[in-house]
């Protein structure tokens, strides 16, 4: 099977499955006039410079069926952005630093993996994890149920994008030392969120209180934007540092082995709230701390 960059090879075909998309997708289609900039590819291509802005449009319209698939699934924001750029971002040029980025979990992922030579862009997800559903962020038997439930949507859609538009992807592992990305810089790049003071992920409806995955797509696809003029910790008066149990901001700055003691705390001391064991009582599951998140008035 030949994946989309392939298909453009071939015009006889790519006008086909581009003419099916517009069947499907007539009232979403729209010409983009970008013909000056890409006679070149016209030319390799063999096309007509009139044909040249289906081409975009398609990665446009490609891009918002894969985006709104996403979507379907309950709780779910996703985004798209190009992997050149993820790998250019602030976490990637600080890895190297002692108390740089990194993971504070072992969740139960796969092992390390590759990444396809042929990635192009990142589908990032994002679950939104209420405050009234905590069972979502509890640790239990291996993993939280809010990242099975991402792992599961992962392999989905992976599934989806074989069988509809023959797109090649690999979900990636949360780690980035099991073959992850940062996922923060992925989703602010994509659109999901900003960075707030509280140094999570805010999204504009959900707040803090959402959790990352990412998958690599072999395909050359129109990116979401960046947000703009969402900046709520601007003229915030700091509740997320100040609800930080272990004082976690000195100088009202995140330091992450102060709140590494609080996670080491957690990980030792497990509650009895999981699901009920064969035992007839319920399983001790690690209750991470949510103060900074919980107490965020974005999106409560």
């Amino acid at each position: 099977m030949k994946n989309i960059s392939q298909h453009l090879g071939n015009i006889d075909y790519f006008r086909s499955w581009q003419a099916d998309l517009r069947f499907r997708k007539a009232s979403n289609l729209r010409q983009i006039h970008f013909v000056s900039q890409i006679s070149p590819i016209c030319s390799i291509l063999n096309i007509s410079e009139l044909e040249a802005p289906i081409i975009m449009t398609t990665r446009a319209m490609l891009a918002t069926e894969i985006i709104s698939q996403a979507e379907s699934y309950v709780g779910i924001q996703a985004g798209i952005v190009r992997l050149e750029d993820v790998l250019k971002g602030p976490s990637y040029q600080a890895q190297a630093t002692p108390e740089g980025p990194g993971s504070m979990t072992v969740l139960d992922d796969a092992q390390i993996i590759d990444w396809p030579p042929e990635a192009q862009t990142v589908l990032i997800l994002g679950l939104n994890h209420p405050e009234n559903d905590p069972r979502l962020d509890y640790w239990e038997k291996g993993d939280t149920w809010g990242n099975r439930r991402l792992r599961e949507i992962s392999e989905l859609l992976k599934l989806w994008l074989r069988e509809e538009y023959d797109i090649a992807s690999q979900p990636l592992p949360y780690h980035v030392e099991k073959g992850g990305l940062f996922l923060k810089d992925a989703a602010v790049l994509s659109g999901i969120g900003i960075i707030g003071r509280n140094n999570l992920l805010l999204h504009p409806d959900w707040g803090p209180r959402i959790r990352l995955r990412s998958i690599l797509l072999e395909a050359d696809l129109k990116t979401t934007e960046a947000l703009q003029g969402f900046s709520p910790c601007e003229n915030c008066e700091g509740f997320c540092q100040k609800a930080c149990p272990m004082k976690a901001f000195p100088q009202e700055k995140y330091n992450r082995p102060i709140c590494r003691k609080q996670i080491n705390y957690n990980v030792v001391n497990k509650v009895p709230e999981g699901e009920i064991g064969a035992n007839g009582k319920r399983n001790l599951v690690i209750k991470f701390c949510r103060a900074c998140e919980l107490s965020c008035p974005v999106g409560a």
